[in-house]
């Protein structure tokens, strides 16, 4: 019998959502025996995917009684969907439409920067990645939880180079610098993947600042150059809280 994929939440509660209360459970959940079924692979959009929690940890399907179960939070965090759940009314709600941080007039939905929508790249020579480090992530009083990031930069320049999902139209891309002389400047340059420029600015050690792009059709590669004070080590950080993606 043919598989159906169902988006279950009565089985991702602990699952995609979070742990409800022991007297909850008592009361609403029904014990079974299942399966985490680690060979089913997922297309995005035509792309590999694959499903986290969370904490950015892979996310198994369940298989039961010929019924496949995919984590909720992951794949509606995928497609653009706005989810919670309410624990005390026991209550999952899914938004598909404008939400609360839609500005005015927006005609998409505006979903952060995750692991599930904003993949790293190798770009060049340079050597860039991802930081969760909370000492990197502090700016100022405001302490931020995850970036892309490259270091080493100099008046020759580093670059950062990331995917977000096929069909994304806008973007807010929250961009972060910190220099070995705290009084130094920095610029730099957000790119498609022909060396179209989205943005740049100018940007002091310690500060951040945002970017709101119109992306061309069909760009899915962004390119971030950072360029420094000459004789300095600086860092670049394209910080994922507060950036977003819209569809």
């Amino acid at each position: 019998m043919k598989k159906k994929f169902i988006l279950a939440t009565s089985l991702c509660f602990a699952f995609a959502l979070g742990t409800v209360t022991a007297s909850q459970a008592a009361s609403t959940l029904e014990k079974i025996q299942a399966n985490l079924n680690h060979g089913l692979t997922f297309l995005l959009n035509g792309e590999s995917w694959s499903p986290k929690d969370s904490n950015g940890k892979p996310a198994a399907p369940i298989s039961y009684q010929g019924t496949t179960y995919v984590p909720l939070r992951a794949v509606a965090e995928a497609t653009g969907a706005d989810i919670t759940l309410d624990v005390a009314k026991q209550q999952i709600s899914i938004s598909t439409g404008k939400t609360g941080s839609n500005t005015e007039g927006a005609q998409g939905v505006r979903t952060p920067f995750s692991e599930n929508n904003v993949t790293h790249m190798e770009w060049s020579y340079y050597t860039s990645g991802v930081t969760r480090n909370k000492e990197d992530l502090r700016f100022g009083e405001t302490q931020y939880q995850a970036a892309f990031t490259v270091s080493d930069i100099d008046s020759a320049g580093q670059g950062v180079a990331f995917k977000v999902k096929e069909g994304t139209k806008k973007m807010g891309v929250l961009i972060g610098f910190k220099s070995s002389e705290n009084e130094s400047t920095g610029s730099y340059v957000i790119a498609d993947k022909d060396g179209q420029a989205l943005a740049t600015g100018q940007i002091g050690s310690g500060k951040v600042t945002n970017n709101e792009l119109v992306l061309p059709k069909g760009t899915k590669e962004l390119y971030v150059k950072f360029k420094g004070k000459p004789g300095t080590k600086s860092a670049g950080f394209v910080i994922w809280d507060e950036s977003w993606i819209e569809n």
